[in-house]
């Protein structure tokens, strides 16, 4: 399942037709783009928050990535809090635990 749930105006969502309409309607096309599966997203203050989840491919470009497993794709822009980073392109962004090695 790509989605567990996306917490919207403190309203979590679990559909994940009704998740996509909102990414869309946040302009989060590049995640609904994505291939990840079990992610636990949030938007606040039109940011997009990654609680957690493994994500396979795609191209990140701004958000805060709390917790999760990166296996593919290009990391470009955002906070990295903790993450397991096994493969792709981590092009820049702010490593606040210095999790990732280049």
């Amino acid at each position: 399942m790509k989605y567990k749930s996306l917490i919207y105006n403190g309203t979590k969502i679990t559909n994940p037709s009704k998740i996509d309409e909102v990414l869309s309607q946040n302009n989060f096309h590049w995640l609904i783009d994505a291939e990840f599966e079990g992610a636990e997203l949030e938007i606040k203050n039109s940011t997009l928050i990654w609680h957690d989840g493994t994500w396979y491919f795609g191209y990140w470009y701004f958000g805060i990535w709390k917790n999760g497993t990166w296996k593919g794709g290009t990391f470009e822009n955002g906070i990295i809090e903790n993450i397991s980073f096994e493969g792709g392109e981590f092009k820049s962004g702010i490593d606040v635990n210095n999790n990732m090695t280049e």
